[in-house]
């Protein structure tokens, strides 16, 4: 039980690998390695933080030593009042790497056997997702099913979409496929601006306020889109599906939107019989919102409060450590039976926890 009286399960926290993780790429992908970790360097350069530094993945300007120490990460949540945490692989597009599916399948390989590591130092605590190749769906399915049966994660996070592909795209059925076999979560982060991805919107911008504002939020909403309209949650309905980090606000007018346009042009849409909302009540799908979130009262009394997770976004420039937990817990516009299921039993349902 949490300090603030809650069991709390973290949906969605950062971190949970040891540093330098990717130094444990076999031998034959180093030149490979030097190559993408040179790429990740000038791509991520270009976006100024907050009081002009800039970030890059494996950068320290927002870490902690939690991020990289598991003793240290049991402290940090421990002092939020967090009793577990899903902890998500960083976004650098190891999903397409160098766009070399080999490459990309030996550094999602890497990465989840270095979450493994981290997990097991405290593993009823600890949990994690793992990275895939998407760019080799079948790689991709063979690698959640090594993560989920031999390493014991969770499930995996996944882009918006794929470069090209929408994630309705009939070549990713193979891994939503064994996602439902294996009871193992599909977590969609937002995002959109990874080395090789195909930019959608970010590339009229140039600056971190106005990228890093749009893409999240935009990021889910076409990924919601795709898994909706495009059929994928029709195809499996039992897959569990996670719309992280880009708050929960927005989520009834999109849906709205989506009924209201399936509703006057369903004939295209053969991929689903009913309205894009319904598949996503009536199915697992759930979404995270931000603590402070000032709409969280009107989505709830929306559309109900067995869909929202909650998710500390530790430890990212922009989270809210070490309040976050504190500030749903001490929200005047919210019941208490709402904030047990934010904070843990709607989590318990995304999640394949134990």
């Amino acid at each position: 039980m949490g300090r603030f009286g809650y069991h709390v399960i973290d949906a969605d926290g950062h971190g949970g690998e040891f540093e330098n993780w990717r130094d444990n790429v076999p031998a034959e992908w180093l030149p490979r390695l030097a190559e993408y970790r040179e790429k990740i360097k000038l791509h991520y350069g270009k976006l100024v933080l907050p009081g002009g530094g800039t970030k890059r993945p494996g950068d320290k300007f927002d870490m902690r030593p939690g991020m990289t120490d598991p003793a240290e990460r049991l402290k940090d949540m421990d002092l939020e009042g967090i009793d577990q945490v899903v902890a998500f692989p960083g976004g650098a597009g190891e999903e397409w790497a160098m766009l070399d599916p080999k490459f990309s399948a030996a550094l999602c390989r890497t990465m989840n056997n270095a979450k493994y590591d981290f997990a097991k130092y405290e593993p009823k605590r600890l949990k994690a997702l793992a990275k895939l190749p998407m760019i080799d769906p079948p790689a991709a399915a063979a690698e959640l099913r090594r993560a989920v049966t031999e390493l014991g994660l969770v499930g995996m996070v996944c882009p918006q979409h794929i470069r090209d592909k929408n994630l309705s795209d009939p070549s990713f059925d193979v891994v939503w496929e064994e996602a439902q076999r294996l009871n193992a979560t599909v977590c969609i982060h937002g995002g959109g601006q990874a080395p090789d991805q195909f930019p959608i919107g970010v590339d009229r911008y140039n600056t971190r306020l106005e990228v890093h504002a749009m893409t999240h939020p935009m990021g889910n909403m076409l990924a919601l889109m795709s898994m909706l309209i495009g059929g994928v949650i029709h195809r499996f309905p039992n897959l569990r599906v996670g719309f992280m980090e880009s708050g929960c606000g927005w989520l009834p007018f999109w849906l709205e939107r989506l009924d209201e346009h399936y509703e006057l042009m369903s004939e295209q849409a053969p991929a689903i019989d009913r309205k894009p909302s319904e598949y996503f009540m009536d199915g697992k799908c759930f979404i995270s919102c931000e603590p402070d979130e000032h709409t969280l009262k009107q989505v709830i009394e929306l559309m109900g409060d067995e869909k929202i997770v909650y998710a500390s976004d530790y430890y990212h420039w922009d989270c809210s450590f070490p309040d976050t937990v504190k500030m749903i817990a001490e929200r005047h516009d919210i019941s208490d039976a709402s904030k047990k299921r934010i904070l843990s039993e709607n989590a318990k349902v995304l999640y394949p926890l134990v």
